[in-house]
């Protein structure tokens, strides 16, 4: 493989961080957007000298369109053109809240922050990756977004994860003639700064237990997909969980479980 260039939005932190980290490790050149993690990004710059990898952090506004474009087009010009386009950002309302007591703040960040960004984004790549027939889009959703699952008192961002990924799928079936893959990858619960350690970083499990989940095991899958022999892989919504979000047989009610009789 070439020299590739990724660009990952919101790797100062949490499972862009890890996501970075991943990429520079399987050989990539990273440029991603932070917030206010400043100190987290010039220590993602100093891990890729290390590696003889190339990383840029740039501090953007990801709801200002404006400033999403020119640090695209910073990449291009500092990088050279992207190759794999990796959407991590999307904000979350902590507080759970009936739809109709969003602002309209409220609900113009969930779409935006997840779908509006993504899409000023796309637009500026893809024709850079139909000429050179190669590119690599991937986009972080939620558990239950392939279904489209409703999410009680966090309807909005349930809402924005399933367009997103309709419209991640949507871009697969558009693209592939092209070379291009579209994918997403659904992380599960992965608590606090677990987000962005490595596996190696993990706390040994207790007898009897299985390791934490931390934020490589999603970043691996990002890896894999941004492979130029992942071609095949394309228009999926892969979820990284563990299995956690089926349910078991022993998890329904008695009554739930009970025989119906037919009629």
């Amino acid at each position: 493989m070439s020299q590739r260039v990724a660009f990952l939005t919101s790797g100062g932190k949490g499972l862009g961080y890890a996501g970075v980290r991943a990429l520079l490790e399987a050989g990539w050149d990273v440029f991603f957007t932070y917030g206010n993690s400043a100190d987290e990004a010039a220590q993602l710059v100093s891990r890729a000298h290390a590696l003889g990898r190339r990383a840029h952090g740039r501090p953007v506004d990801l709801l200002e369109q404006s400033e999403v474009v020119s640090a695209i087009e910073a990449c291009q010009q500092e990088f050279g053109e992207i190759d794999a386009l990796i959407h991590n950002f999307g904000p979350f309302v902590f507080e759970r809240l009936p739809l109709a007591e969003y602002s309209d703040e409220q609900w113009r960040r969930m779409i935006d922050g997840n779908l509006s960004n993504f899409f000023w984004m796309y637009r500026v790549v893809v024709q850079s990756m139909r000429d050179r027939r190669f590119g690599r889009i991937i986009t972080v959703g939620s558990d239950g977004a392939a279904v489209a699952a409703g999410w009680n008192r966090r309807a909005a961002y349930a809402a924005a994860k399933s367009g997103l990924a309709s419209l991640t799928r949507s871009i697969a079936r558009e693209e592939r003639e092209y070379g291009i893959t579209a994918n997403m990858v659904c992380p599960g619960d992965i608590r606090g700064d677990l987000k962005m350690r490595m596996i190696r970083e993990a706390d040994a499990p207790t007898s009897g237990e299985q390791r934490a989940p931390v934020g490589e095991d999603v970043a691996r899958a990002v890896v894999f997909l941004c492979d130029e022999h992942s071609q095949q892989v394309n228009g999926t919504v892969m979820e990284v969980t563990g299995a956690q979000e089926i349910r078991a047989r022993d998890s329904f009610s008695s009554r739930d479980a009970s025989p119906k009789s037919d009629r």
